[in-house]
C-alpha cells in the first residue's frame, strides 16, 4: 500500500473518530433543542415599507392557539438563509420566528432607525398576516434577538421599545455575539425584562466587553450572561450561530445550536426556565464539557 493512500486512509479514520465524538441532536422531547417536533409549520414572505420580512408561522393544532414571537436580527450582509434552520426549529417548537430585513445596506449605519425598523416591520407584518387570519393576534411572549450586528440592533430596539412606546414590547432578550451597544438605550430597558447577552470563548471578531457592559447597564432584575464553550473538534467562533456557512465563517446546524442557541431561545420563549438557568442550562451532551454563565442576577 502506497504512503499517499495509508495517508488518505488514516485521515479519513480519524475525521470520522472526530464526528463520532461531537453529540447530536437531544433524544429526549423536552428538550428546547430537539429535532422532535409538535408542529408543521409553513413560511410566509411579507413586503412591508418595500423591505422583507419573513415569517415562519407553526401550524395550530386549535384554531384559538396562541404561539410566542420570536424576532431574530441578521448579522452584517446576512441572509435568512444563513439562519434558516434555526427559524424552521423554532416555528416547529411552536414559536412564531420573524426574521426582518432592517437594515437599507451594507453601509447602513443609523442604529435607532434600524432598531426603529426591527420592531415597525415585526409589527407590520403579524399585522398582515394577522389580518389574512393566519396567525392569532393574541401573542403569548416577545422576545428580541439577534446576532452580531443584528444584536447589537436589537438590544437598541428593546430600550427604545420602552423609551418611546414601540408597539411589540419585548418580554424578553437573547442577544448572541453582540457587536455594539447603545448605553441610553440599555437604560430604558424595563426592569421586568428577562434580559440574556451571549459571547463566546472563540470570538475573534467583536469584543467580550461589549457583552460585558450591555449585561452591566440594562436595569433587568432578571439578567444573565452566557458563555459558550467550544468543542474540541468545533470551534464556537463569531459565527457559530449560523446554521449555513458564509462568506465570513459560520458552519451548518450542529451541537453549538441544540444545546446552546437553540436551547436557550426556545427555553426563553416558551418559559422552559430549568434549560436557562443553572445545570441544564450549560450541559453540552457530552461529559466534561460545558458551557458557562459568567454572571447573573
Amino acid at each position: 500500500m502506497s504512503g499517499l493512500l495509508k495517508y488518505f486512509l488514516l485521515s479519513t479514520f480519524l475525521c470520522s473518530v472526530v464526528f463520532a465524538e461531537l453529540p447530536g441532536s437531544p433524544s429526549d422531547v423536552g428538550h428546547p433543542g430537539s429535532k422532535i417536533y409538535s408542529y408543521n409549520f409553513k413560511s410566509e414572505l411579507i413586503r412591508c415599507s418595500n423591505r422583507d420580512v419573513f415569517v415562519f408561522i407553526p401550524q395550530a393544532n386549535i384554531m384559538s392557539e396562541t404561539f410566542p414571537v420570536v424576532i431574530y436580527g441578521h448579522g452584517q450582509a446576512l441572509k435568512v438563509e444563513h439562519y434558516q434552520s434555526t427559524m424552521e426549529h423554532l416555528a416547529k417548537k411552536g414559536i412564531i420566528a420573524i426574521f426582518p430585513n432592517y437594515d437599507t445596506g451594507f453601509f447602513d449605519r443609523d442604529w435607532r432607525r434600524m432598531a426603529q425598523d426591527y420592531v415597525g416591520l415585526s409589527d407590520c407584518a403579524l399585522k398582515k398576516l394577522s389580518k389574512e387570519n393566519k396567525v392569532n393576534p393574541n401573542f403569548e411572549n416577545i422576545i428580541y434577538s439577534g446576532h452580531s450586528k443584528g444584536a447589537y440592533v436589537a438590544g437598541v430596539a428593546a430600550g427604545l421599545s420602552f423609551r418611546e412606546k414601540l408597539s411589540l414590547l419585548p418580554h424578553g432578550v437573547m442577544l448572541f455575539e453582540p457587536a455594539g451597544l447603545d448605553e441610553e438605550a440599555n437604560a430604558s430597558v424595563d426592569k421586568e425584562v428577562l434580559y440574556n447577552v451571549v459571547y463566546s470563548d472563540n470570538d475573534k471578531v467583536v469584543s467580550k466587553k461589549i457583552s460585558q457592559d450591555i449585561y452591566n447597564q440594562v436595569p433587568s432584575l432578571k439578567k444573565q450572561f452566557l458563555l459558550v464553550k467550544s468543542y474540541p473538534e468545533l470551534e464556537a467562533g463569531h459565527f457559530w450561530p449560523l446554521t449555513k456557512p458564509s462568506a465570513f465563517g459560520g458552519t451548518g446546524e450542529n451541537a453549538l445550536h441544540y444545546y446552546s442557541s437553540w436551547k436557550w431561545l426556545v427555553a426563553l420563549a416558551l418559559g422552559r426556565d430549568q434549560y436557562l438557568f443553572g445545570n441544564e442550562a450549560i450541559e453540552k451532551g457530552i461529559s466534561g464539557i460545558s458551557d458557562e454563565i459568567i454572571r447573573n442576577w
